[in-house]
């Protein structure tokens, strides 16, 4: 007889070798009875985890024979890809299969896409709450091949009162091709070459193209390494007017989607992205975000008049320098930041409420010194008398250093372009695309350090400078309350009401500096210094958003696709509430009453995209119009070709008349 030590063992272990064959046994149960169609197994499986659940997946789960394959849904030289008839009852509703990623499959000399061995086809269903869905049957008609062709035919019946979920389908599932990666295309000497970024080693890549007719199927694909995390795959092509791309992009056997519109891409070149990003530099200046701050600077060259040309050719230079060094840091950590994979894009720091809270902080405490009799040159700006009597330059560089992280919300005319060719270059292409930016917004001061004389034309400094300087006040407030909203729109009314709290105790430190004299005058701003970093780090988590606009849908990644195949025209903006341009757009061309009708009278559905918080999916959509900072606002009707992008700054009668 056995001690019973062991004996207490052996029936552990048949107990698990037990459960082990019923697990196997109910994963059986679980998927309807295979049926042999010749020269595959076909039969149906569920991950249902209860009847009553409104949606669940199936998947038709196809195991053929060794060296029989069947086709994706662009399934290249030759074949077909499957039919799967639903029979279902009412109140159910059976999406289409969503294509798992696909593998070459070469018969020389065509190329073929499909898959070989075991697949799984997951179809995601819905059903209404007193929906019957006792049980769901498909008839799955599907082409297989080897050395020939032979269309097969499998009826298959599931029972979903019984059915338990299958790991397979899970599986499936997961290893699906859902993740968007950002591309730039461009169709040239007959090849379509696409860049992308990878921040893991490639030793494999095949794009996968859903268009037929339009390409030239090749066993492999070229593929070059750019460095800096990018790479370019090549693809011949049958018609140099492509305008669009859709596919799967296969990265060492990882399946990523990709749409892109090709028209905007097929002209730009890295000339044109430096000559678009000064332009765009330029006329940053006159864009409303950037107003407040540039006010400073007028201020302090006003201040100037009347000294000597060397002093104020050396205060221009070193705003030019803040100016210069912020956009070279932006580009710079774009670069870094994108080279992980992550999606970023213009603007990216005021998605963070840290950010905002901050600029928040600096423009009311801006706003306070200048309402008060404080001189100082420390900070961020150079101001009043202190100018005169100082040759400290540190206050015009960090006025450039605000000007530019404050300007960061605003994209330009010519900009927006030039930014979105420049993240997607490699780097020593992307870094003189962003200094010709900074070059061209740095433009007029750069310009004054060349010419100092002509402030000898300014009126000379007196009392009015006083009067001047306070006025410059207002706007530095006005542009405060601005970012307290973003804030709360970031987090939610309780982080507002903190952040006013923080605004209160800021006032009361300047007030000390103002009225004080020694050491205990900073007391106040070590307290809010302080206050901050405890706010700061712990924020609550967001609990609103932008108010919904009941006029607009709500964006999502395939709505463009989905509209475009009802031939429903749609004007889709790309807003965010720390872009002011947005907010400008937003009262002066889409809140008025004229567009709302014409977009009634018209059938053209209005759609937003809010991008205040970070969103991949929307950074992600900029991309595939070569974008990476907003405004964007995209319009397509039927009978055209392709979306068409809108001017940046919009008014009803341009807006109306570029959807005519």
């Amino acid at each position: 007889m056995l001690p019973p030590f062991l004996l207490q063992w052996f029936n552990i272990k048949g107990m698990k070798q037990i459960f082990l064959a019923c697990s196997l046994f109910l994963s059986i149960l679980g998927s309807s009875n295979p049926v042999e169609t010749g020269h595959a197994k076909a039969s149906l499986i569920t991950n249902i985890q209860d009847s009553q659940q409104e949606s669940f997946y199936v998947g038709v789960r196809l195991e053929m024979q060794e060296g029989w394959h069947t086709y994706w849904e662009n399934p290249g030289d030759s074949g077909s890809p499957f039919e799967a008839k639903w029979n279902v009852a009412q109140g159910v509703i059976v999406e289409n299969v969503e294509w798992p990623t696909p593998v070459t499959i070469p018969y020389p000399p065509l190329m073929t896409f499909g898959y070989e061995g075991d697949v799984v086809f997951p179809f995601k269903v819905f059903r209404a709450i007193d929906a019957d869905l006792s049980s769901i049957s498909v008839d799955f008609d599907f082409l297989i091949c080897a050395d020939i062709c032979i269309p097969e035919t499998a009826s298959l019946t599931l029972d979903l009162s019984s059915a338990t979920p299958n790991i397979l389908l899970d599986e499936a599932i997961q290893n699906l091709p859902t993740e968007f990666i950002q591309t730039q295309s461009i169709v040239e000497d007959g090849n379509l070459k696409t860049t992308f970024k990878s921040s893991q080693p490639i030793s494999s890549a095949y794009l996968f193209p859903r268009q037929d007719n339009l390409f030239t199927y090749t066993p492999t694909q070229e593929l070059v390494n750019l460095g800096n995390n990018s790479y370019e795959i090549t693809l011949p092509v049958l018609n140099d007017e492509a305008a669009f791309i859709s596919g799967i992009l296969s990265i060492n056997g990882e399946g990523f989607q990709i749409e892109e519109e090709l028209e905007s891409a097929s002209g730009m070149s890295l000339w044109q992205a430096i000559l678009f990003a000064l332009i765009g530099g330029l006329i940053l200046n006159l864009m409303p975000c950037v107003f407040p701050v540039i006010s400073l600077k007028v201020l302090s060259f006003v201040s100037m008049g009347g000294d000597d040309n060397s002093k104020i050719r050396n205060h221009a230079l070193s705003f030019v320098g803040g100016v210069m060094s912020t956009f070279l840091s932006i580009a710079t950590a774009l670069i870094i930041i994108r080279s992980t994979g992550s999606m970023i894009g213009w603007g990216y720091q005021l998605q963070s409420p840290v950010v905002v809270g901050i600029l928040t902080l600096i423009m009311l405490g801006i706003g306070l010194i200048l309402l008060t009799n404080i001189n100082f040159a420390a900070g961020l700006t150079t101001l009043g008398s202190s100018v005169q009597s100082r040759n400290d330059y540190s206050g015009s560089f960090f006025t450039g250093v605000l000007a530019v992280v404050v300007a960061s919300p605003c994209t330009a005319p010519f900009m927006g372009a030039a930014i979105g060719y420049a993240l997607l270059q490699p780097s020593f292409a992307t870094l003189p695309i962003f200094l010709a930016l900074g070059l061209g917004f740095a433009g007029p001061y750069l310009l004054l350090a060349l010419k100092p004389e002509w402030i000898s034309a300014l009126p000379q400094p007196g009392a009015w400078m006083e009067t001047l300087k306070q006025f410059f006040a207002f706007p530095m407030i006005a542009t405060a309350l601005w970012l307290m909203w973003v804030f709360m729109v970031q987090t939610s009314g309780d982080a507002l009401i903190l952040l006013l709290l923080l605004g209160l105790i800021l006032g009361i430190a300047i007030w000390m500096i103002a009225t004080f004299k020694g050491r205990w005058k900073w007391i106040g701003m070590l307290a809010t210094l302080l206050a901050a970093v405890q706010v700061f780090n712990n924020l609550p988590e967001n609990t609103i958003g932008m108010v919904a606009d009941s006029s607009a849908e709500q964006w999502s990644l395939d709505i463009e696709s989905d509209l475009q195949a009802q031939d429903q025209a749609y004007l889709i903006n790309f807003t965010a509430a720390w872009c002011i341009t947005c907010q400008t757009n937003e009262k002066t061309a889409f809140a008025r009453d004229k567009v709302k009708e014409y977009l009634a009278e018209q059938n053209i559905t209005y759609i937003k995209a809010d991008w205040t918080n970070r969103n991949e999916e929307i950074a992600i959509g900029l991309a595939r119009y070569e974008r990476t900072g907003i405004p964007l606002y995209i319009f397509w009707k039927p009978g055209m070709l392709g979306s068409k992008i809108l001017p940046a700054v919009l008014t009803e009668d341009l807006l109306i008349k570029a959807m005519q």
